[in-house]
């Protein structure tokens, strides 16, 4: 097994993992934004739907994104223990027990898309719309389910490569398809909403085919556990104490986002689709952050099963100035670019500007989202979800739900501050708590001055333009 995790310089390993998982992951994003474009295509109805739509499937996607941390954290601890028979057991159980769990999740949906979107401030009219995208997606989410768990074990391995090409593939595919089914070719009729979300479960299950064979190439699936009940419970039980946590700090961020659209939709459906819009591009241009937060988890625990403590004093500095320079950089982007940017989904002025007021204030908080993000993913990978736990309530629940609504009362953008100042404070309380993790362990890193590092970078990239 190549151990590059436990002993390639950190800089190197996180950057040599998370390029591939950025990509990948723009890959997935790009499921929403090519829907997005071809739907805004349709109309402003069509497109207010899918962002109606968002919250919900966000929500789905954040449940089972918890699962496949807990995944990658328990497999990467075995495989840094030199356990191959676990992490590959770990990893058969949680592929087939959440992709149940995911069909009967959807069977749910399926028949109460009325009552939640309701709920979220939808007419009548706009749920019919929004029944044509979210019933597809309801019966293929245990596709995108068992794609997203074969990806956190192979993470956990330090397979990035092909599961990057297997989720380009995946993009490949619901583009093709998504021109064709909602736009019609041939024999193909014009499908519309319906043909959007078609084209998307269509990806998934070409990841998921994809994604299962490589699990049995490298050798992470075992059928042997399925005979053995003790050791079932017990592989599940080990699972679940990640899992329950990590599950309800992802879901937290998604009913956050359910409350605000629906504070949101008393401005109207185009505040609705500006929101849907500027969403999907910041998921896009926060794409290198969400990557190192997801691949930092599996790097975190094989390192920390393998006491490799040294190196987990290197991982937190090192990625949190990545996470501070890429969240300056995009938001300095989006003060240029955020009104063309927005202008490729729509034509309407009036959701163009709602966008570029959601940049110009929430992108304020970028780098401090994005701290608060790698503070989850380490604490994951120790092993220790409560404190990832606390963190995403402390922004969700305790600071966002309430200043949302205290700004819903002024006009729109007071709700897009509100977001920000949430970032911010939280990202303060997930820097104590590292502090706090750190001097347990016993570590010198509380007592170093993060801003020298800030000072070392400018000045090495300083001396490399005068080189050059």
């Amino acid at each position: 097994m190549d151990n590059a995790i436990l002993q390639q310089p950190v800089k190197n390993a996180l950057i040599t993992m998370a390029a591939p998982a950025a990509f990948g992951m723009l890959m997935t994003f790009m499921f929403q934004l090519v829907d997005s474009y071809f739907v805004g295509q349709l109309g402003s109805e069509e497109l207010a739907a899918i962002s109606f739509a968002y919250p919900v499937y966000f929500f789905v996607i954040s449940f089972f994104m918890g699962s496949s941390a807990a995944v990658a954290a328990t497999v990467g601890k075995a495989l840094g223990e030199s356990d191959f028979l676990k992490a590959a057991r770990l990893t058969s159980l949680a592929w087939f027990a959440f992709m149940l769990l995911t069909v009967g999740l959807g069977f749910i949906g399926y028949h109460n898309i009325g009552l939640v979107f309701s709920l979220l401030g939808a007419s009548e009219t706009m749920q019919l719309r929004i029944a044509e995208y979210m019933q597809p997606l309801y019966l293929g989410m245990f596709a995108l389910v068992g794609t997203l768990i074969a990806n956190g074990a192979l993470m956990a391995k330090g397979l990035m490569l092909k599961t990057t090409v297997i989720m380009a593939i995946g993009g490949l595919v619901n583009l093709v398809l998504d021109y064709l089914f909602i736009f019609g070719w041939g024999v193909i009729p014009a499908m519309a909403l319906e043909g959007a979300a078609l084209a998307t479960v269509a990806a998934w299950c070409v990841t998921l085919f994809l994604m299962t064979a490589l699990l049995i190439k490298e050798n992470l699936m075992s059928l042997s556990l399925l005979f053995s009940f003790k050791e079932v419970r017990s592989l599940f039980k080990e699972i679940m104490i990640i899992a329950i946590p990590a599950i309800a700090a992802q879901i937290l961020s998604p009913l956050a986002i359910f409350f605000m659209t629906r504070l949101v939709a008393q401005s109207g459906e185009d505040a609705v689709a500006a929101l849907g819009i500027a969403t999907r591009i910041e998921s896009l241009g926060l794409t290198g952050i969400l990557a190192l937060s997801v691949i930092l988890t599996p790097f975190v625990a094989q390192n920390f099963g393998a006491k490799q403590h040294q190196r987990l004093d290197q991982v937190i500095a090192i990625a949190g100035r990545m996470t501070v320079y890429w969240g300056l950089a995009f938001y300095l982007l989006m003060l240029l670019l955020s009104r063309p940017i927005a202008g490729i989904f729509t034509d309407d002025i009036q959701i163009i500007e709602y966008s570029r007021d959601y940049f110009f204030w929430v992108g304020l908080s970028y780098p401090a989202f994005g701290l608060m993000l790698i503070s989850g993913a380490f604490f994951n990978g120790v092993q220790q979800p409560g404190r990832s736990l606390k963190i995403t309530l402390l922004r969700n629940i305790i600071l966002m739900i309430p200043l949302v609504l205290l700004a819903a009362m002024w006009r729109l953008e007071g709700i897009w501050l509100a977001i920000a100042v949430a970032n911010i404070l939280a990202a303060i309380y997930a820097g104590k708590q590292i502090n706090s993790w750190l001097i347990t362990q016993g570590s010198a890193l509380p007592g170093h001055k993060p801003i020298d590092d800030y000072i070392a970078d400018a000045r090495s990239l300083k001396a490399f333009f005068r080189q050059a």
